[in-house]
């Protein structure tokens, strides 16, 4: 009775632990390559700066420009404005200009390029 019971808590052992595992891993392998990715911009990142001011002034100027982009970036998780304080003010009014013969958005671009897909698709 007693090695039955510790099968039975071997087995589910081995069935959650196998389980966790493979969902660590599978997370892994979705973030991994964003990981990488970030890691290799960075390093070009440094590279790039090290080249243009110097292994001396270098660093300074790296962690001037990287805070702004980490205000930047803890902005955008928090999805909040870089600028915006803590109290909610007017929007403000901004002026829309008339549309001029010849102004063409990016959606107008887009449908037009479909159109022309159609048509060379249609002719072939």
């Amino acid at each position: 009775m007693d090695r039955t019971v510790m099968d039975i808590v071997g087995w589910l052992w081995w069935l959650v632990s196998t389980l966790f595992t493979g969902m660590l891993s599978l997370i892994w392998f979705l973030i991994s390559g964003w990981v990488s990715t970030l890691l290799q911009v960075g390093l070009l990142v440094v590279v790039v700066y090290f080249l243009k001011y110097g292994w001396q002034r270098a660093p300074a100027e790296i962690w001037r420009r990287s805070r702004s982009f980490a205000g930047f970036f803890v902005g955008w998780i928090r999805a909040r404005d870089a600028d915006s304080s803590g109290r909610e003010s007017a929007p403000a009014m901004r002026v829309v200009k008339v549309k001029e013969f010849g102004d063409v958005n990016i959606s107008t671009l887009l449908s037009l390029l479909m159109v022309a897909g159609l048509v060379l698709v249609a002719r072939l």
